[in-house]
């Protein structure tokens, strides 16, 4: 299944940074699937429009084509990352906020695992489309007509 990979615009609203994994994968089978960790910086907010567009925040992905062995470590920008969007969507974001000044993590009460968990209900993973914490909170959500998917991060 091909619908490629569409655009994840972050929003982050909070006068934390953000320490966070993205990943992105197929909706049927989870496979290939791609992840990074990046750090957002607070007040910020942009568009990235594929792996290959994810400076200055992630210099690489992982990437897993098969569920044995292990992935793949591929720089961006990268042949592969381009052959792999086409197959995959914006799945899931966990994030820990951190003291942009320090570098501290500021712990909140509550797991950020940000994504919609039926558009992937065989991978695995346990995310919400809104989670609500005592320093940040969050809602992910995507817009089918513009193949586009957002995370917004807000003062709790």
């Amino acid at each position: 299944m091909a619908f490629a990979q569409g655009s994840l615009n972050i929003f982050n609203n909070s006068s934390y940074d953000l320490a966070m994994r993205v990943e992105a994968g197929n909706t049927a089978n989870c496979l290939p699937s791609v992840i990074t960790s990046m750090n957002f910086p607070a007040l910020t907010s942009d568009v990235i429009n594929n792996f290959n567009d994810s400076l200055p925040y992630a210099t690489g992905w992982s990437v897993r084509l098969s569920p044995t062995g292990s992935p793949t470590n591929v720089t961006v920008p990268s042949g592969l990352l381009t052959t792999v969007s086409s197959l995959t969507r914006w799945q899931f974001c966990w994030y820990q906020t951190m003291d942009p000044v320090t570098g501290n993590t500021v712990y909140d009460t509550v797991d950020f695992n940000m994504g919609d968990p039926s558009a992937f209900p065989n991978c695995g993973w346990s995310s919400s489309p809104t989670v609500i914490g005592t320093v940040t909170q969050a809602f992910w959500f995507y817009i089918p007509s513009a193949n586009a998917t957002y995370l917004v991060i807000d003062p709790a």
